[in-house]
């Protein structure tokens, strides 16, 4: 459409002969010339989504990184605010011309079929942290019949938080299910077998800011998960869980503290943010059990939260399929992946700081 209005409209703006041109006006050019900016944009980012093999890296030829395009397209066209993700600043752009949000089906089918105004209100407003699918996650072994439930899913409102300080009820569970995993450039290995590796440091560190920053009772398990069996872990600390939640059924928040694998280099999965170097954070919500859209509201919330707080912080929220990792047990459980084994210690502990500010900023709103 933009490319025909340019034709029947402004065509003659370039076909003119040489006199004529002359006396056309730079203002004249400025619309058509936008248009053509969107219109090549917008086909960039279809190509992107068409061929999803096809990696961002693949398009930058001219050896312009991610952040240089970034800075040229923000520059080109101040409406864009101040996006610099190359990623969410393509989505910004398809947001700005069409009105379209390319992670909404209910967007895309009211444009296509002229419903936008009905549509659009009840459509998420756009977001700058990704939400991702997978098939699977780790060893989350599903076995049904074989474990025991809570008799009841537990019933918190949406609004209600009470303020429970350090000499009240616990607001929050914090435990680690893989608690060998590690960060190689401070343990020396990815993994410290039988121990409580650098994930328990991280929920510790994250438990203390919590009760010492904002005087909210925190319960931090340090028992023993994944070992001797690895394959039994998440069967292991179900049974904690459960046995907390009993003991504590005025518990707000269940928090499986973990870190990634599988990254080329530790700058893939760390942030600036300050004066300090800090592992970004994954959230991951298992798909597998009825009500776990209520874990991915929560977890919504609290990236919504971080990246007005700390932009960059919050890496991703990732489904997984065939997974629940406990959360069928409390409907604000999260499994939190602080970095990857490359980061260092100081990293995910930097980052366990700036999660207890944005959890306790979540649990006060109103």
């Amino acid at each position: 459409m933009i490319l025909l209005a340019l034709v029947k409209g402004r065509g003659n703006m370039f076909f003119a002969p040489r006199k004529k041109r002359r006396n056309i006006s730079k203002k004249s050019m400025v619309k058509p010339m936008l248009a053509l900016t969107a219109l090549l944009l917008l086909l960039f980012f279809s190509l992107s989504i068409m061929i999803p093999d096809l990696q961002v890296n693949d398009y930058f030829l001219l050896g312009f990184s991610k952040e240089d395009y970034s800075t040229l397209l923000v520059e080109g066209l101040p409406g864009l605010g101040g996006v610099v993700e190359f990623d969410s600043l393509l989505n910004r752009i398809l947001h700005i011309v069409t009105s379209i949000d390319s992670a909404s089906p209910a967007s895309i089918l009211g444009y296509e079929l002229n419903f936008g105004g009905w549509v659009q209100a009840a459509v998420v407003p756009l977001a700058l942290v990704p939400t991702e699918e997978e098939p699977g996650g780790e060893e989350d072994y599903y076995l049904p019949g074989q474990d025991s439930q809570l008799d009841e899913w537990i019933s918190i409102p949406d609004n209600e938080f009470p303020p429970v300080q350090l000499n009240g009820e616990p607001m929050i569970l914090v435990y680690t299910t893989h608690n060998a995993e590690s960060y190689k450039p401070s343990a020396g290995v990815s993994k410290l077998d039988g121990k409580n590796g650098g994930v328990a440091k991280v929920s510790k560190t994250f438990y203390q800011a919590m009760e010492s920053r904002y005087s909210i009772k925190t319960i931090y398990s340090d028992v023993l998960h994944d070992y001797p069996d690895w394959t039994k872990s998440y069967i292991n600390s179900m049974k904690t869980v459960q046995q907390v939640l009993k003991k504590h059924p005025s518990i707000q928040l269940v928090l499986d503290i973990h870190r990634d694998a599988g990254m080329k280099t530790r700058a893939d999965t760390m942030v600036k943010i300050g004066n300090k170097s800090c592992a970004k954070v994954m959230i991951v919500v298992g798909t597998e059990h009825a009500r776990y859209k209520e874990n991915l509201a929560f977890a919504e919330k609290v990236a919504a939260k971080a990246d007005k707080m700390y932009p960059g912080l919050i890496k991703s929220i990732r489904l997984a399929k065939d997974r629940r990792y406990n959360q069928h047990l409390h409907p604000r459980s999260l499994l939190l992946e602080f970095g990857s084994d490359l980061n260092t210690q100081e990293d995910s502990n930097n980052s366990a700081v700036l999660m207890a500010d944005v959890v306790a900023a979540v649990l006060k709103e109103k």
